[in-house]
């Protein structure tokens, strides 16, 4: 799960820049397209107070506002201060307020005043219905400036802007549904996909778990292992491991029954999880043998973990058999910088424990050169 909420907040933070970089092009874009047509438009016509004024409201004006927008919105982006939330805010916000700048300063071209529809297809991106209502809001007041503006300019007649105001209106309503309709849409889809997902991690969790005990089982025990064992030398952790094994398993088998047999392995488990820092590295190998894998420790430690767990199991109460002690015998080996594989590794302590058991059995025996002699 928290995997997963990374990925997203990883995705998210892509497409921001992505957004970001767009909301660069086209304020260059527009700044390009607003220079030549002013050439064209003014270029045989003699400098005047008429050229000033459109060069300062059409061209310098709407520039200096994407700039203010858009180093205003960097800034917000870089903030560590700023949460997720906030940054998708401000990304849709600064591509509404390009939007509005182009519209409020070129509403002559009557296509001009449904640019922020745009603005409000972009937002289906962060799945926030909440901010499509925002944007949506913000568009028709942009119109509304844009209305008075084209009004006071008085460039062409109130009746026909109105109309083409109204129209802009509709258009913009019209994207507002889709996009909320998108936007539901694919809010179903990712929680579809989320789901999956999570039922996907369950069914490997599932193969990777021991139905009886609850206990990770052999192949997670080579995973784990393989990770630990073959991470670099100098990052890597002291790591131990315990094979253990309960001691004349099968005559409790044979005495009591099967049954019986698993509450024994089923108390097993639970005194090693619970007496092992970080549970997950306990694991059913098989049969009446499970490992455990101490990482971190030094091997004083791990042993006095190991006697608790000894004490603890061997004076367990089984009500099936007043008066017996059931124990169990480990064997114990350090990794070191020696090049073992997982497999020579698993061997080192399985050495250790068969003497554990020659040697009498309830004992901890930990792995020495000597052993393969």
């Amino acid at each position: 799960m928290r995997q997963l909420i990374t990925i997203n907040h990883e995705l998210h933070e892509k497409w921001r820049q992505v957004l970001f970089r767009t909301c660069i092009y086209i304020g260059v874009i527009i700044f390009v397209a607003e220079f030549f047509i002013f050439v064209f438009n003014k270029h045989d016509q003699p400098f005047s107070p008429v050229i000033i004024r459109y060069l300062i409201f059409y061209l310098a004006l709407p520039t200096f506002l994407n700039l203010i927008f858009i180093v205003g919105a960097y800034f917000i982006l870089k903030s560590e201060k700023t949460s997720e939330k906030a940054k998708n805010y401000t990304v849709a916000l600064l591509f509404f307020l390009i939007c509005a700048c182009v519209q409020c300063f070129h509403y002559t071209f009557p296509a001009i005043l449904c640019v922020p529809c745009i603005a409000v297809f972009i937002t289906v991106i962060f799945l926030d219905i909440n901010l499509t209502r925002l944007i949506f809001g913000l568009s028709y007041g942009s119109l509304i400036l844009a209305f008075l503006i084209a009004r006071f300019e008085a460039d062409r007649a109130v009746e026909v802007i109105f109309l083409d105001c109204v129209v802009a209106g509709i258009m913009i309503f019209c994207a507002y549904l889709v996009a909320t309709v998108l936007t539901r849409y694919t809010s179903e889809q990712a929680q579809s996909i989320h789901d999956s997902y999570l039922k996907q991690m369950e069914l490997i969790q599932e193969a990777k778990t021991e139905p009886l005990t609850g206990l990770l089982n052999r192949r997670a025990m080579v995973d784990v292992l393989g990770q630990a064992v073959y991470q670099d030398a100098e990052s890597r952790k002291p790591l131990i491991m315990a094979v253990i094994d309960l001691d004349d398993f099968k005559k409790v088998n044979d005495t009591y029954g099967h049954r019986k047999g698993d509450e024994v392995l089923i108390t097993l488990a639970d005194i090693l999880k619970r007496n092992t820092p970080g549970n997950e590295n306990v694991f059913r190998y098989g049969g009446e043998e499970f490992v455990v894998l101490f990482s971190g420790y030094p091997i004083g430690t791990v042993v006095g973990l190991l006697d608790q767990m000894h004490q603890e199991f061997s004076t367990h109460d089984f009500n099936f058999a007043a008066g017996e002690r059931i124990t169990f015998s480990c064997g114990i080996a350090e990794y070191t910088d020696s090049g073992w594989s997982t497999s020579e590794f698993f061997e080192k302590a399985d050495q250790a424990l068969y003497l554990a058991k020659s040697e009498g059995k309830n004992q901890n025996r930990i792995y020495e050169k000597r052993l393969e002699a």
